[in-house]
């Protein structure tokens, strides 16, 4: 039976911390500084049409469901409202279960509350399984340590989604949970004040990839393998803000463009 559990984190190797920096250099040349809530409003949706609309230009993605769940997005409350509620009390780090709780319970549009007893994520490529919350009830402490370590400062964005998902505390929006902190964790290491790409076409696409990345990291500790198919993950966000349908936005909202 194949079971998550996040294991000690891993710095980020010479070439990773590399390819990571450059990342976040060109995240915030090309995306602005997510300063103002009213200008990044609906880029996830704006993203998640696109990706509907022009896929057969994009890669191939590694799953037949991703279109599926793009459409969902549509029926859900927008993310970057939520992120922008929560950005200064989730960007510390220093977060309890309850803060979690209603941040979670905001981007699932309902109250959630923490799971109780052991849980199964279905997968195409095999069921996961999720131990007892109780034995993992450290997972914000362990994220809050892990920002205050210098030495995983580059790694604290896939730290963050890595140690939600494989954690999975929540009844559901789980994954939505694990992107949000992902927003925060790339505020810290780009400067950014708010959401600046959409995650969630560019995680769906990818979700088979990503998944089978996190077994290993639970199994065998292979962060490396994970880094890998992560930070691919958010160049691939990252491009499709080149796209003129999201690019014209963000030229009329005055941020900067990299040339």
């Amino acid at each position: 039976m194949r079971i998550w559990r996040c294991p000690d984190y891993r710095a980020l190797s010479g070439h990773e911390a590399e390819t990571a920096s450059a990342f976040y250099r060109n995240l915030r040349c090309s995306a602005g500084d997510g300063a103002d809530p009213v200008r990044s409003a609906g880029l996830e949706l704006r993203a998640v049409l696109m990706s509907l609309q022009v896929g057969s230009d994009q890669a191939r993605a590694d799953n037949d469901f991703w279109k599926r769940k793009c459409r969902a997005v549509f029926l859900r409350p927008a993310m970057e409202p939520i992120a922008h509620s929560y950005w200064k009390k989730l960007s510390s780090f220093e977060i309890d279960d309850l803060t979690a709780l209603k941040a979670a319970s905001a981007l699932a549009g309902g109250p959630l509350v923490y799971r109780k007893g052991p849980a199964t994520g279905k997968s195409t490529n095999g069921d996961v399984h999720f131990p007892p919350l109780e034995d993992q009830k450290d997972w914000l402490a362990r994220l809050g340590s892990a920002a205050r370590d210098p030495a995983l400062m580059l790694a604290l964005p896939a730290i963050a989604f890595a140690q939600t998902v494989l954690t999975h505390p929540f009844s559901d929006a789980n994954g939505r949970f694990g992107r949000l902190m992902v927003h925060v964790a790339l505020g810290r290491c780009a400067d950014l004040r708010g959401p600046t790409i959409a995650l969630a076409p560019a995680f769906y696409r990818n979700a088979e990839s990503l998944g089978a990345a996190l077994t290993q990291v639970s199994e065998r500790g292979d962060w490396s393998g994970f880094y890998r198919v992560f930070f691919g993950t958010l160049v691939e966000a990252l491009v499709a803000i080149a796209d003129p349908f999201v690019a014209s936005a963000r030229r009329s909202s005055g941020n900067a463009v990299c040339t």
